[in-house]
């Protein structure tokens, strides 16, 4: 593996405390495989299409609510099992995920991390005070800050997906990457436009893998932010998600991934029962989900 000091533990080491945590966050993306024997999309009942290029309207779509408190919906294809949930951090921060997968386990697709958590740039102050990389700053309103220095999009996506990528599948290979500013251009205007304190930053990398015992392809994706308005500089991961299939099913699968992004929605009723910030997070979340739909349609080119 080739990345820095700070992304070399391992997914079940990140557990264990908040250096780790920034690990898991780390990941993959997807690698488009082309197989000579694809066949033209052909539309099912289930939205179970094979093909390299899948549009939107050959899949039958069904609404998937949120379970734990029905603070979101997406839409899946039809008959696909989801699991999905809203994870507090803190009294503020929230963390909305989504996994799904096709009936015949050849795709699945995953949006954000429950387990992420926000960042803070290591400081001499810190330090002084024994917070040092890895530890976790409580600068208080039940905030908790994990110290790390600042990864770019496409850094982020590659050392995230690896974790992320390599929990389902086996022989994790990288076969690519690339950043995305078009991409980080629509998140920055999406959460109110250009800032002199804040820098976005986006991009995917591309994985093959082993994939229920069959070769597959993955493609993960994830935009940073960093913000130097206040007191201390923090960064987060303000958008992850990708999605890994066997060749027959790359289309379905990031037709798929691209459909639930653009679809999320945030529960009307929930946001109106939230203290400010935590509705605040996830008010934001459609628009910042959104902007992993073009790229993930490029991906499928």
């Amino acid at each position: 593996m080739t990345h820095g000091s700070s992304f070399q533990l391992s997914r079940r080491s990140l557990t264990a405390s908040s250096a780790l945590v920034l690990t898991i966050v780390l990941g993959v993306s997807g690698c488009s495989r082309r197989d000579d024997h694809d066949t033209a999309p052909v539309a099912a009942a289930d939205g179970n299409v094979t093909g390299n290029v899948v549009s939107a309207e050959q899949v039958h779509w069904a609404p998937y609510a949120e379970p734990t408190e029905h603070a979101f919906t997406v839409e899946l294809p039809v008959g696909w099992p989801a699991q999905g949930g809203l994870k507090r951090l803190s009294t503020g921060e929230v963390r909305p995920w989504l996994r799904a997968s096709a009936p015949d386990g050849s795709a699945e697709i995953f949006i954000g991390d429950p387990e992420m958590p926000d960042f803070t740039l290591p400081t001499p102050a810190l330090a002084a005070s024994g917070l040092t990389e890895g530890k976790t700053y409580m600068p208080g309103e039940g905030r908790a800050l994990t110290l790390s220095p600042y990864h770019d999009g496409q850094a982020f996506s590659a050392e995230w997906g690896r974790g992320k990528i390599g929990a389902h599948c086996d022989e994790v290979t990288p076969s690519g990457g690339k950043s995305q500013p078009a991409s980080a251009a629509a998140l920055e205007s999406a959460l109110g436009g250009r800032s002199p304190k804040v820098s976005w930053t986006a991009g995917e990398t591309r994985f093959n893998c082993m994939y229920r015992g069959r070769a597959a392809t993955a493609w993960v994706y994830a935009a940073t932010a960093l913000d130097s308005r206040g007191p201390f500089q923090v960064w987060d991961a303000r958008t992850v998600g990708g999605f890994i299939a066997w060749p027959e099913h790359w289309g379905l699968a990031g037709t798929a991934f691209a459909h639930a992004s653009r679809s999320f929605a945030a529960d009307t009723e929930w946001l109106k029962r939230q203290p400010g910030w935590s509705g605040d997070r996830l008010r934001a979340s459609p628009k910042i989900f959104a902007t992993m739909s073009a790229p993930a349609e490029e991906a499928l080119r």
